[in-house]
């Protein structure tokens, strides 16, 4: 078990939290996750976050002589393998008269750690930061924990939110969880708990760069309908193809759990989120009803997922995000279309309260070759979470109550 504080360059300061086998690495700009890596089968360390050649190295994107290169954006210049957007899920833009970053000010502002170290009573390691909302139009205060515990190959992450106004607020909330090389290859195999999708509409990001068919409802990750005629597999990942593409899928009400999986067949190992799913949010809890895959496999010919505009893209990732909002088009357009496949696109934050969400992201390997064909079911037991495959299954350690979260919760945060 490890904590520590490091230096990446003059301005970037980022946390390590590690156990016996997970370690991470999470940036102060951006709360992003740069490394989330593990023990192979083979035994040699993976990280299954993406490091993208295009991250820049000053302490802003402003402060770099070349920030047009990144068009200017905050979230491109930070960019990492995961990281909390809220109160937008999408592109910047503006709601009345609040000017919204893209992916929200918690993916793009600076968190301030408070304080971290080692619980002796939980056995966690742990980190504490805080942001203030940037306008005063939009006033809020946020507290991110990010933990792991002994034998447990799992990030555990909670935000907490306090409406410090007067007015209520509408937000999106979502987790940018993404995968990429070497983690990433053709032939990983992707799983989730929603069991209705849609893909992206007209007039949005994906029109120039897509091969799926515009505002397609489906029910199979494998007959995802294409703007040609035909289907194709978008379970399985075929590598860098040449198209970048957006589906959104609704978690049934049902659900206790929410989850979304890679699995790499050929390391045996798993990439698994899970949170709690719309049956068993508690009050307090900011819920995510969607899980959503982000395809970026090559679609984008221009700066800076491309050497330069026009030329090829370069960058192979697989976003597994979870969210509410409407697709990833933004807080505006989630507020003017609040609801998708029959799900809300927001929550409400009352003035004066505060809300939670509450987070786990595995990685680790298993032992059993014929999970690599993909997971049908997952189920909770009191050690942590059982994998399922016909009779084959793969077993995570794992608080997936967030009990030990919800006692650090109320350890560290202010009332």
């Amino acid at each position: 078990m490890d904590v520590r504080r490091l230096q990446l360059w003059e301005g970037r300061q980022a946390t390590m939290l590690s156990n016996d086998s997970l370690r991470t690495v999470l940036e102060d700009r951006g709360g992003m996750v740069l490394e989330m890596s593990n023990i192979s089968a083979s035994g040699g360390r993976v990280n299954a976050h993406p490091l993208y050649y295009f991250r820049g190295r000053e302490e802003t994107v402003a402060m770099d002589k070349n920030r047009d290169y990144w068009k200017n954006s905050s979230l491109l210049y930070l960019l990492g393998g995961n990281f909390f957007c809220f109160p937008n899920f999408g592109p910047d833009h503006r709601v009345d008269d609040v000017y919204h970053e893209a992916h929200g000010w918690t993916a793009n502002g600076l968190w301030t750690v408070v304080k971290y170290g080692t619980d002796a009573e939980i056995g966690a390691n742990w980190l504490l930061s805080t942001m203030v909302g940037p306008d005063s139009a939009y006033p809020f205060e946020a507290w991110k924990i990010d933990m792991v515990l002994p034998g447990h190959p799992v990030l555990y992450s909670s935000v907490t939110v306090k409406n410090t106004g007067h007015a209520p607020l509408v937000a999106n909330a979502a987790w940018h969880n993404t995968v990429g090389s070497p983690f990433l290859e053709s032939g990983c195999v992707v799983n989730l708990s929603a069991d209705r999708f849609c893909t992206a509409a007209r007039h949005t990001e994906f029109d120039d760069t897509g091969r799926l068919a515009f505002g397609k409802e489906f029910d199979d990750l494998t007959k995802a309908p294409l703007r040609k005629e035909g289907v194709c597999d978008v379970s399985e990942v075929p590598g860098m193809v040449g198209y970048t593409d957006f589906i959104t899928g609704k978690i049934p009400d049902s659900t206790r759990l929410g989850w979304s999986s890679v699995i790499n067949p050929r390391l045996k190992m798993v990439y698994f989120s899970f949170f709690p799913g719309p049956a068993a949010l508690e009050a307090n809890e900011v819920p995510l009803r969607f899980n959503n895959l982000w395809m970026q496999y090559g679609g984008r010919p221009f700066a800076p997922w491309a050497l330069y505009d026009g030329g090829t893209d370069q960058t192979f990732c697989l976003g597994v995000e979870n969210s509410i909002g409407n697709f990833a088009n933004g807080l505006g357009k989630s507020v003017t279309e609040p609801e998708v496949l029959g799900s809300p696109t927001t929550v409400l934050l009352p003035p004066g309260e505060t809300r939670v969400q509450r987070y786990g992201t595995a990685f680790t390997s298993y032992e059993n070759a014929k999970m690599g064909a993909g997971i049908q079911s997952v189920e909770q037991v009191v050690e942590g979470l059982v994998l399922k495959r016909g009779k084959s299954w793969a077993f995570i350690e794992s608080d997936s109550t967030f009990h030990f979260l919800k006692l650090m919760e109320n350890k560290v945060i202010p009332e």
